[in-house]
């Protein structure tokens, strides 16, 4: 069995919506990395960007140090809006993780219903060619040495909920039914 970490609170916006999620998951199965007062997850304006990067930066590497040689599995869980209704991206640098995370979403109740985005991480350009079903490339604020770290896979999951705040039961089922998923997928993949 994997050795699994769910980080929630990077952003303290997404704090209740982590806890309301964690409330139906198996703590045999995943522990959790409550972060109390996590950075502000407002977009920065060209003048703030620095500083977002950094905390963003400090933030993570307090993480690292917390999870490395701990955990075979890190899942960072975030939320966003789109008012239009739920739906959720997946974020890794593993493409055999993306893909198979998606293709348990489309059989998982609670998650069947909602759309399922799989963006690997990286730098930007051409589709991997292990990867030719991921055409959605990132770049992100979250250093490297998590997202692409040897000794654990990372998953951000980013449910963007139909309006702000905590969600509903119905947003929770989704975020549980992809966290599940990240287990599943990252004890039944090689490596």
């Amino acid at each position: 069995m994997a050795r699994a970490v769910l980080v929630l609170g990077i952003h303290r916006e997404e704090l209740a919506f982590g806890e309301a999620v964690t409330a139906g998951l198996d703590p045999a199965r995943i522990d959790l990395l409550r972060i109390p007062e996590g950075v502000s997850g407002a977009r920065p304006t060209q003048d703030q960007a620095f500083y977002y990067r950094t905390s963003h930066r400090e933030l993570y590497g307090q993480i690292l140090r917390q999870i490395r040689g701990r955990y075979d599995l890190v899942i960072d869980l975030h939320c966003g809006i789109n008012e239009p209704g739920r739906c959720a991206d997946l974020f890794s640098a593993d493409a055999s993780l993306l893909q198979c995370v998606c293709a348990a979403a489309r059989h998982t109740p609670g998650v069947t219903p909602s759309p399922v985005r799989p963006v690997l991480l990286g730098a930007g350009g051409p589709p991997a060619t292990d990867a030719p079903s991921l055409p959605l490339r990132a770049v992100t604020v979250i250093p490297e040495e998590i997202w692409r770290n040897p000794a654990f896979s990372y998953l951000g999951i980013e449910v963007f909920l139909p309006a702000a705040g905590a969600g509903s039961p119905e947003d929770w089922a989704l975020a549980r039914g992809l966290i599940n998923g990240v287990i599943h997928c990252a004890e039944a993949l090689p490596g």
